[in-house]
């Protein structure tokens, strides 16, 4: 027979590893960051320093975050696995030829990262993208991964204002292909991976290219941490460029967590109505305090929290042809600020 003593143990540890549990589930969510260019003062708004670059991946290593590749990131989705706490992903836009600076100080740390890749401007070999011999001494590096940024790199999204559906859709799939049979060409591997060309989307974009049937995940430019309710083919990033590239945003850009949304309004759409009524509907909502609501149009504004919803307090009337919503709460479990963030095209 056990003792009390053993039984008292048994009960004291088995609350722990619930509460762990539980502080697991609340917590667990990854950071993607993508990076454009390196060292390029002319491009102020999408470059990073490489002072702050380097300083960037030494903080990973030696805070002992666990940097990850996106098949990774993609297979705790899929298996609804909790995400390691400090998990991170490196992604790389479009394949400029400073990316070479930044290549050195990834393969230092032996850190997988992705390469999207604007097919185009590699396969014209366009004076500010990667050599073909640059580009094979990068795919030679075994922790690397290729994306599809597009052939043309348009503003795919914004087209849909101008075309029908089904013209639309094959717009996409035929610039989609012809940058997959070119990144297989040049890098002598298949890509499962793509991103929005500007990280713009709407609802028929992501159809056509789920009707491919050719990638495990699909990422925007939404500066938000993925969790297990992230949905693998709209799969947010957080942008490490221009003022938001230094080490004091990026620490805080680490700690903000994914504000886990099961529903929202405005859908991540085509929306022609010119009112619209946002709010946001979130698991755990006991455990979500002092919410707001940012519009990229209208900047912060005022919001309210009733049971397990976020929304305005009136409708809003837009009139930019794309916004940005966020919805932000403060979690008291963990201490961090949590988000989500989608897009609307109008």
């Amino acid at each position: 027979m056990l003792s009390q003593k053993t039984i008292f143990k048994s009960l004291i540890n088995a609350l722990i590893l619930t509460a762990l549990l539980t502080f697991k589930a609340y917590s667990s969510s990854a950071n993607i960051l993508i990076y454009h260019k390196f060292d390029e003062k002319n491009s102020p708004s999408t470059s990073v320093s490489m002072k702050d670059f380097k300083m960037q991946m030494e903080y990973l290593k030696n805070n002992n975050y666990n940097v990850v590749s996106l098949k990774e990131i993609i297979d705790y989705l899929k298996t609804g696995k909790p995400i390691p706490p400090k998990t991170v992903a490196i992604t790389i836009d479009d394949g400029y030829r400073s990316t070479m600076k930044a290549f050195k100080i990834l393969k230092k740390y032996n850190f997988p990262f992705t390469l999207f890749l604007y097919a185009e401007g590699i396969s014209r070999h366009y004076p500010a993208y990667l050599t073909p011999k640059e580009l094979t001494e990068i795919a030679n590096y075994p922790k690397v991964s290729f994306g599809n940024h597009s052939y043309s790199h348009k503003r795919f999204a914004k087209l849909i204002k101008t075309m029908d559906k089904k013209k639309y859709k094959q717009l996409i799939k035929q610039d989609t292909l012809k940058a997959q049979e070119i990144i297989k060409k040049l890098t002598g591997k298949n890509t499962s991976f793509y991103a929005f060309p500007y990280g713009e989307y709407n609802k028929t974009y992501i159809e056509a290219l789920k009707e491919l049937n050719l990638f495990k995940g699909i990422f925007s430019q939404d500066s938000a941490a993925v969790s297990n309710l992230t949905p693998v083919y709209l799969i947010p990033r957080k942008p490490v460029v221009g003022s938001w590239s230094t080490m004091r945003k990026f620490r805080k850009m680490l700690e903000k967590e994914a504000l886990p949304v099961i529903k929202h309004n405005p859908p991540a759409d085509y929306i022609k109505e010119n009112l619209i009524n946002i709010y946001a509907e979130i698991e755990n909502p006991e455990n979500y305090k002092n919410c707001h609501i940012y519009i990229s149009e209208k900047g912060w504004i005022k919001a309210r929290k009733i049971g397990n919803r976020i929304e305005s307090t009136k409708p809003l009337k837009i009139t930019r042809w794309k916004n940005r919503i966020s919805i932000e709460c403060y979690n008291r479990k963990t201490g961090n600020f949590a988000n989500y963030i989608w897009m609307i095209i109008h």
